[in-house]
Parts: C-alpha cells; sequence; structure tokens
C-alpha cells in the first residue's frame, strides 16, 4: 500500500515537472516572437522597460527550465533571478502607465507619492518577511517572497486604476499601453489568487496555486503578443 502510495506520488511528480516545463517552453517562444516583433516595430525605443522585462523572463525561464527536474540547483536559480524580475516587472508596467497618463506627473505631490508609494510597499513588506519569516523559509527567502507578492498586487492595483482612469478621462485607446497593463492584470491577478488559495489551504491544492499563475502568464504572453503584432501607429498618435 505505502509502495503504491508512494509511486503515485511520484508519478503525479514527473506529470508536474512535465507540465511546468511544457508550459515554461510555450512561453519562452512566445517571449522570443514578442521580442522579434517587437524589433520589427521598432517598439525598443518606446517601451525599453518592457522590452528588457520580457528578454531577462525569456533568459530566465531557460536557466529554471535547465534545472526544473533538479529541486536543490532550481531553488538557487529561481531565488538568484527573482529579485531583479520583481523590479523589472513594476517598472515595465509603470513605463505604459505612465505614457498614458504623463500630465499627472506634472504634479509634484504625484511624482512623490506614485512611485514612492510603491517603493515603500516593496520595501515593507520585504522588511518584514525578512525579520518575521516563516519556519520552513529563511529570512532571504521570505523577504523575496514577500516582496515579489506585493509588487504582484501593486500591478494588479496600477492596473486598475489606469483603466477607471482611461475610462474616466476618456482617454484614447492606446493598443500598446492598454494592452501592455492589461497583460499585467492578468497576471498579477492569477499570482495574488494563486497566493489566497496556498495561504487558505496551504499544500491541499498546490497544483493549482502554482499552475494558475503559469497559465495566466502565457495569456498575458499571448496579449502583449496581440498588442507588438498591430503596426506602430504613425507619428505616435493613439490607435483607434
Amino acid at each position: 500500500m505505502k509502495l503504491a502510495g508512494r509511486s503515485f506520488k511520484l508519478a503525479t511528480r514527473k506529470l508536474y515537472v512535465l507540465a511546468r516545463l511544457m508550459l515554461q517552453w510555450i512561453c519562452i517562444i512566445l517571449q522570443v516572437w514578442i521580442l522579434v516583433q517587437m524589433w520589427r516595430q521598432r517598439l525598443y525605443a518606446r517601451f525599453p522597460l518592457f522590452a528588457a522585462y520580457i528578454a531577462y523572463v525569456a533568459v530566465q525561464m531557460v536557466l529554471r527550465s535547465a534545472f526544473l527536474a533538479n529541486q536543490h540547483f532550481y531553488f538557487y536559480v529561481y531565488w538568484l533571478t527573482a529579485p531583479i524580475e520583481v523590479i523589472l516587472s513594476l517598472l515595465a508596467a509603470h513605463e505604459s502607465f505612465l505614457k498614458v497618463f504623463r500630465s499627472f506627473y506634472l504634479l509634484w505631490w504625484f511624482r512623490i507619492f506614485f512611485p514612492g508609494a510603491i517603493v515603500v510597499a516593496v520595501a515593507y513588506s520585504a522588511w518584514k518577511g525578512y525579520a518575521s519569516p516563516p519556519v520552513h523559509v529563511s529570512a532571504s527567502g521570505a523577504a523575496i517572497i514577500s516582496a515579489a507578492l506585493t509588487a504582484q498586487y501593486v500591478i494588479l492595483a496600477t492596473s486598475i486604476l489606469f483603466f477607471v482612469l482611461a475610462k474616466f478621462l476618456h482617454v484614447p485607446w492606446r493598443i500598446h499601453e492598454y494592452r501592455f497593463i492589461l497583460g499585467f492584470g492578468i497576471s498579477s491577478l492569477a499570482v495574488a489568487f494563486g497566493g489566497a488559495v496556498r495561504s487558505a489551504f496551504g499544500t491541499r491544492f498546490e497544483f493549482v496555486s502554482e499552475m494558475l499563475p503559469a497559465v495566466a502568464y502565457m495569456v498575458a504572453l499571448a496579449v502583449w503578443l496581440s498588442a507588438v503584432l498591430q503596426a506602430e501607429p504613425s507619428n505616435d498618435q493613439p490607435s483607434k
């Protein structure tokens, strides 16, 4: 009985690793496609932070895929690459927000409050995770986890604020900025939901809490790809 249970867990683990590996390589293909299209559409100059984020995560996924079957090495690769991903994701989402609502930054208090609130929220969550880590996680690991989750909540809040302001202020449609923000919103919502599931049920629904963000990120990549496949508007005018 114990042998059968152990065999089932081993088979489930292999299936999980295979599913994660397939998702990661699909994402890598989409990321390379996005970067190629950005090069063709000459979007690197307009969205340098978004391009840097996509390129970094593509390299990061290649490294993680190479060590996915080895939990020991995967652990170090994951935590060494995660902090830069957090920073780039925040900067990339903020980049599109800034392009659409640049006039808000003429207000001195908004220039200080909006970026400052983001930095304070992420820094505080990292410090809190470091100061009071869970028993099974190191202090540095807890800091990264806490900061990464807070960054996703910040991106989700930024995405909601973006579309609320766009609707309220009747901002003309911009194909790249709108879809870039939409993709970040989809991905961050799934991460937040997965984190809530794990917090409420522990490892009981581990497959859902870990696979949902991966699938949502693939959807986000599809949204971003649909944006960069569009021809760049002439004279940087909003798309209709």
